[in-house]
Order: C-alpha cells, then structure tokens, then sequence
C-alpha cells in the first residue's frame, strides 16, 4: 500500500472497533456445546439410522445443508458488526478476513438445518396462520435463548451502533434468523416432494440451506445492515433498522400462505410449538397425536394421499 493512502469508505473494514476482547476458556468451552455441538452430536446418530435403516434421507441432509450454510457467517459478521473473541477454538474457516470459530459450523447445522426441518415437519402435520406466527415467535425467541449466554459471556460482540439492542443483544437478529430459517423450511416444503424418490437428485436438499438464509436473512435484514453502515444519526439507523422487524413479519406470513391447511384441527399453542422444538420425532408424534386426537390423524393421512397422487410422473398414453 502506498504511503499516505487512505481507502475509500466501504472497503475492508466497515466500522472501527475496540481491542479484542479474550472469553475465558470455560466460555469458550461451554459456549461451543451450548450454541449447537452438544445437540448435533445426539442428532447425527438419529439422522444416520433414520437413512441406513428406514430410507428416510432428509434429516441427515438437512444437518449438511445447516452445515454449509455457515459459509455465509462472515458475510453476516461483516455487515452486522459482529466480532468473535480471539481465543475460540478454530478457526473453522477464514473469509472476508474474518476467522470464523469452530462452534459455527455445529450452529448452522442445529438452527438452518434441524429447526427448519422441525419447522417442515409441523407444516407437514398441518398448521395455520395463527400457528405460523406463533412458530415464528418460538423460533426468535430460541435464537435469543441461545445467542444471550454468548454476548453475556464475551465469546462474541455486536459493536458499533446497533438498533433494537437489549442486554448487549440487538434483537432484530431473532426476527432475521427465525425468518431465514423459516424460508429453508418453506422451499424445502416445495422442493422435497419432487426429488425424495429420486435417487442423487436428493441432494439438491444440500443448497436450499445457503440459499433460503441469504434470501431470508439479507432480503429481511436490509434497512438494519444499511443504516448501521452509513454515516448517519443513531436515532436514524434505529428508526430505518427497526423496519427490518415488520418486514420480517410480512415475509413470514407471505410464505404462510403457500404452506398452511386452513381447515387444520391442531390446537397449536406458542408453548406447544416451542416445546415441541426440543422433542424427539417419535415424542413429537406422540405430542401432536395427543392434542390433535383422531381427526388431526385423518386430516394428515388424506394429506399424505393427496401428496402421493400429485407426485407421481406423468406417463404417455
């Protein structure tokens, strides 16, 4: 670089930042369990027996489409200001100059890859408006549940100016993550009954991760990501970043109305959905069936039918 040089605003570093703070190494530890490892390392065994031994493919693609989704993590850190302390284990990979930790991969894989096929697997049970919304707001708050411990502890911080920030969490993240999350359950919705009896077409399934959280995450999260790196007043980049959480909102209803059954007998309630989360498939099952009772069973095996019908090819007569 040229002496005197000054590069143009914009260019690598979006906005200045303290020292780098150092967590200490229980953080470090603790966090990397607690922000997705300790879930993926139960999950994997579950998602290999449900694809060696009963056919069924699409948990264990979904932890790898969750894993490459954490590809787009720097993109993230990069134009949410958000910084990692320097003593985490890793790094699992560098990008845009910035050294992402190894607890990200496991991350991806338990938010974008095993809450969206939760979220697809409630879809396919049947669910309607009300119910999207309020997995919607299961989904924000789980992601504020998980991210809080880590801003708290030091493993990570939102620096610079951050709209909608509490407790040093700016929580228009809840509403970017829950709709980015949201938008991987809803094409693979689409997607699924198209490739599931088609051989290696199934890993198509792999890519709907990265391309649903950059639609999800960057499409809802614009007016936040542009007011914070523009030279503006603060109450400003909140009053434009704070659009982000109504237009979050909108684009979960509008992928809302192309996945829910109006006439569903399920009696979803917020604690339901959220608890329902955390369940086993088989618990789940054994949940729904329970608050559903016979009519909600009927009303997902007609379901399954109709589906069958409509997914078999075409054939010349």
């Amino acid at each position: 670089m040229e002496p005197g040089y000054t590069p143009a605003p914009g260019y690598g570093e979006l906005l200045g930042h303290p020292s780098p703070n150092v967590a200490s190494d229980f953080d470090a530890w603790f966090f990397l369990f607690w922000a997705g490892l300790l879930v993926v390392v139960i999950a994997l065994p579950w998602a290999i027996r449900a694809a060696f031994k009963h056919r069924d493919y699409l948990p264990l693609l979904m932890l790898g489409a969750g894993l490459l989704t954490s590809l787009g993590e720097p993109m993230l850190d990069l134009v949410g200001h958000l910084r990692w302390s320097e003593n985490l284990h890793g790094p699992a990979f560098t990008n845009f100059g910035i050294p992402v930790p190894l607890l990200i991969p496991p991350c991806y894989a338990l938010f974008m890859g095993l809450e969206a096929y939760w979220i697809w697997s409630v879809i396919q049970r049947g669910i309607n408006m009300k119910g999207i919304m309020l997995m919607f707001a299961a989904c924000g708050l789980s992601d504020a549940i998980m991210e809080h411990p880590g801003v708290m502890m030091g493993v990570y911080e939102y620096y610079g100016q951050q709209p909608l920030e509490f407790y040093k969490f700016p929580f228009y993240w809840s509403f970017t993550n829950g709709a980015a999350i949201f938008t991987i359950a809803v094409i693979l919705h689409h997607v699924w009954p198209h490739i599931k009896d088609r051989g290696w077409m199934r890993l198509w399934v792999l890519p709907i991760g990265i391309i649903g959280t950059t639609a999800g995450e960057f499409g809802t999260g614009f007016p936040v990501f542009l007011a914070i790196n523009a030279d503006i007043p603060t109450w400003l980049q909140w009053s434009i970043g704070s659009l982000t959480v109504p237009l979050s909102i909108a684009w979960v209803y509008a992928l809302g109305q192309t996945v829910i059954s109006k006439d569903s007998s399920i009696p979803w309630t917020f604690w339901g959905l959220f608890k329902s989360r955390f369940m086993l498939p088989k618990q789940r099952e054994a949940y729904i069936a329970g608050i559903g009772g016979a009519q909600a069973a009927e009303e997902f095996a007609n379901r399954e039918r109709s589906a069958t019908r409509d997914d078999r090819p075409l054939t010349r007569t």
